[in-house]
């Protein structure tokens, strides 16, 4: 094992940031219709993947690790969800929601992905989390409100 502590970030996002998740908000802002791919992604905020990284180097843990979320989400899922909010987000600006705007519209997020995963092993950085003391690695971002938190820092800058 190394005597470095060496994390190797996988689909992370940052509102704040750039990226493909807030390109894909960029042009749903922008009504565009982002080019859709069949990749799958393991989406995490960069605020959990921060909380563990420091929690590992405050506990002195060494070795190599990947992090990511995870839940596989495709594209589509993802956008469908940025769509919502944003619509959303727009009849409220414009005091135009409607019963069928505030109903319980089923989240992309309801949907299980069923195809071939092909996330990294997560095992490893689980057990030294839970070496440290934690209840291991457990993503505390909800992905809707990530997705909000980056369309207000895009609407800022449109």
């Amino acid at each position: 094992m190394s005597d470095a502590l060496e994390l190797r970030f996988v689909d992370v996002y940052d509102p704040n940031g750039s990226g493909l998740m807030n390109e894909w908000v960029v042009s749903i802002l922008r009504t565009e219709e982002p080019a859709i791919d069949d990749s799958i992604y393991h989406w995490v905020h960069v605020r959990d993947a921060e909380s563990a990284k420091r929690i590992l180097i405050e506990n002195n843990v060494t070795g190599t690790f990947d992090l990511c979320g995870r839940r596989a989400w495709t594209q589509q899922m993802v956008i469908d969800e940025i769509k919502g909010l944003w619509a959303r987000f727009q009849n409220t600006l414009g005091h135009s929601h409607t019963i069928e705007s505030l109903s319980e519209v089923p989240s992309p997020a309801a949907v299980t992905y069923t195809g071939e995963r092909r996330r990294p092993d997560l095992a490893p950085l689980h057990d030294a989390l839970v070496g440290c003391g934690t209840d291991g690695w457990r993503p505390m971002t909800a992905m809707r409100v990530g997705l909000m938190e980056c369309i207000a820092v895009s609407s800022e800058q449109i």
